[in-house]
């Protein structure tokens, strides 16, 4: 389910930057004053190990939540399923519209500055693929707790990407 979960979180965040970068000025122009990005290596802090863990502290939560729907028992409810998915669908949407108007906005000019962003996409698409998993098939508690540790790992090397990839002064 993890393909299938890595493309839809890529493919909700192209298209939007795709719609921003076609449509041009009459979007870019609010994008970039909503985002306010300031691309600059004088904004970076320098490498530090509590930005690292500050920003892991925000992302695992983000990308691990789906797990606790199983736990919860929405994969056993008829009408709990399609709220969940809805949630969830909410979820990657919130994290990604943003991240893809920023590309169609700033384009080529933000690489630099995502350089984490194929693992963080990657532990987003972790944490929805344990919900699809548990929508055939419930987990077990060693499965939740070993897809749980995939995430936080992925989430703790794409914050170390973050902290010392980009640029800084």
């Amino acid at each position: 389910m993890w393909p299938y979960a890595y493309a839809g979180v890529w493919a909700a965040t192209l298209a939007p930057a795709a719609v921003v970068a076609l449509v041009g000025r009459p979007l870019t122009l609010p994008a970039r004053r909503l985002l306010g990005l300031a691309l600059s290596a004088r904004r970076n802090p320098p490498p530090h190990l509590g930005h690292v863990l500050a920003l892991a502290a925000h992302n695992i939560p983000i990308a691990s939540w789906p797990l606790l729907l199983g736990v919860l028992g929405a994969h056993r409810h008829r009408l709990a399923r399609p709220v969940a998915n809805g949630v969830l669908l909410a979820c990657i949407i919130a994290n990604t519209l943003p991240v893809g108007a920023a590309l169609g906005a700033y384009g080529t000019a933000l690489l630099a500055y995502i350089p984490q962003l194929p693992l963080e996409w990657g532990g987003l698409a972790l944490g929805a693929s344990g919900w699809l998993v548990q929508r055939r098939r419930p987990l077990t508690a060693s499965e939740g707790v070993g897809v749980f540790v995939l995430i936080a790992c992925v989430l703790l090397g794409a914050a170390v990407l973050e902290t010392v990839a980009v640029p800084h002064r």
